[in-house]
C-alpha cells in the first residue's frame, strides 16, 4: 500500500511539473531532432545586410538587436561584409535598422579621434535571396540601399556629422517571411531605472551567466543542449535549417571542453562588465568594458594547432511572463 502511495505521489509531481512548463530536460539527441519540429515553406526568403564602413566605430542593430558592434582600435573597417538578418526577424512586415557611429582610430596619433571625420560613414545594402529546391542560393534582390547622410563641400561629398562625437540614424525595410516567432511578445520588460531593482536584476543576470559558465566548465554536452535547445529551435525555424544543417551547426559551432578534437578549453570568470539592454528592454546581456563583447569569454586550442582561439559566448537573457527565471534567447 505504501509503495502504491509513493508511486502515485511521484506521478502527481511529474504531471504537475509538466503542466507548469517544467518539461523534461533536453539532450543532444533532441537538438539533432529539431529538424522534425520546425516548419518548411514553399518560399523561404533569406534577408541579409552587406555592410561597408569607414573611419568610425559603429553599432548596427535590427529591431533593437545587435547585428554587429565594432570598436575601431586599428583604423580598420568593413568592406562589403555580409551579415544574415533572419535570426532577428520574428515576423513579416517592416524591420528597423539602427546605425550608431562614434569616432574611429587615428593611425597617426595611435589614439581615438576626438570626433567623427569628413570621411566617416556607413553603407548598408539589404538583400533578399531564396533557396532553390536543390538547396542552392538563388539570385539576390536588392531591397534597400542606405548611405549615412552626406553633403557637398567644395565639390566633394562629405559626412553631415563631421565634428560630432556621435551620430544615430535609422531606416526600415519590408521583410516577407512566412514564420512568426512569439518568444519576446510573451516576455517581461527587464529594463528599469530603479537602482535597487537594477542591482537585483544584475545579480540575477550574473548568476545565470555563471550557471552557463559552470555547464561549459563542469557539465555535459547534454547539459549544454538543455539550456540552448529553445534558442536553437528558434534559429532553425528562422533560417529554415535542415536536419543535417542543424547537426553540423551544433557539432561544429559549439566548442565544448569534452570535444575530442580540443587540446585545451577555458572560460574566464565573469568580471569587468557592464549590463546592457536590447529589444525594448526585454533582453539583457553582460558586455566586457574594454571591447563591448560578451562577458562570457575564454579560449580553446584544437589539436595540431600551434595557437589557440579566443571565443566570446554571446548570451541574451529574457524572462517569460509566465515564469520567474531568466532564460537564454
Amino acid at each position: 500500500m505504501k509503495l502504491n502511495i509513493i508511486l502515485c505521489l511521484q506521478f502527481i509531481l511529474l504531471f504537475t511539473a509538466s503542466c507548469n512548463g517544467q518539461s523534461t530536460d533536453k539532450s543532444e539527441k533532441d537538438i539533432y531532432n529539431i529538424g522534425n519540429e520546425i516548419e518548411h515553406f514553399k518560399k523561404e526568403p533569406h534577408y541579409g545586410a552587406s555592410i561597408t564602413t569607414n573611419n568610425c566605430s559603429f553599432e548596427i542593430l535590427i529591431n533593437d538587436h545587435p547585428v554587429i558592434k565594432y570598436k575601431d582600435n586599428s583604423g580598420g573597417g568593413l568592406s562589403g561584409s555580409y551579415f544574415p538578418l533572419n535570426w532577428d526577424i520574428t515576423q513579416k512586415g517592416p524591420q528597423k535598422i539602427t546605425i550608431r557611429l562614434s569616432p574611429g582610430f587615428n593611425q597617426n596619433t595611435k589614439s581615438m579621434h576626438p570626433t567623427l571625420m569628413k570621411n566617416s560613414g556607413v553603407q548598408i545594402n539589404i538583400v533578399k535571396s531564396l533557396i532553390d529546391k536543390d538547396n542552392s542560393w538563388g539570385d539576390e534582390e536588392e531591397v534597400k540601399n542606405y548611405i549615412t547622410p552626406q553633403k557637398m563641400v567644395e565639390g566633394k561629398e562629405v559626412s553631415t556629422f563631421d565634428g560630432k562625437n556621435y551620430f544615430e540614424d535609422s531606416f526600415t525595410f519590408e521583410a516577407n517571411v512566412p514564420y512568426k516567432i512569439n518568444t519576446l511578445e510573451n516576455a517581461e520588460v527587464l529594463f528599469t531605472t530603479d537602482k535597487d531593482k537594477l542591482k537585483a536584476l544584475e545579480k540575477e543576470v550574473v548568476t545565470k551567466y555563471n550557471e552557463v559558465r559552470d555547464i561549459y566548465m563542469k557539465g555535459t554536452k547534454d547539459d549544454l543542449a538543455n539550456i540552448h535547445y529553445d534558442k536553437e529551435k528558434r534559429l532553425a525555424q528562422q533560417m529554415y535549417l535542415s536536419s543535417e544543417e542543424i547537426k553540423n551547426s551544433w557539432d561544429n559551432d559549439y566548442q565544448f571542453r569534452t570535444n575530442p578534437d580540443l587540446e585545451f578549453f577555458d572560460l574566464k570568470p565573469i568580471e569587468k562588465y557592464k549590463i546592457t539592454f536590447y529589444n525594448k528592454g526585454k533582453l539583457v546581456s553582460l558586455e566586457k568594458l574594454n571591447n563591448e563583447k560578451s562577458a562570457l569569454w575564454g579560449g580553446f586550442k584544437k589539436k595540431g594547432n600551434d595557437i589557440g582561439t579566443t571565443t566570446y559566448i554571446q548570451l541574451y537573457l529574457y524572462r517569460p511572463k509566465a515564469g520567474n527565471g531568466l532564460k537564454l534567447y
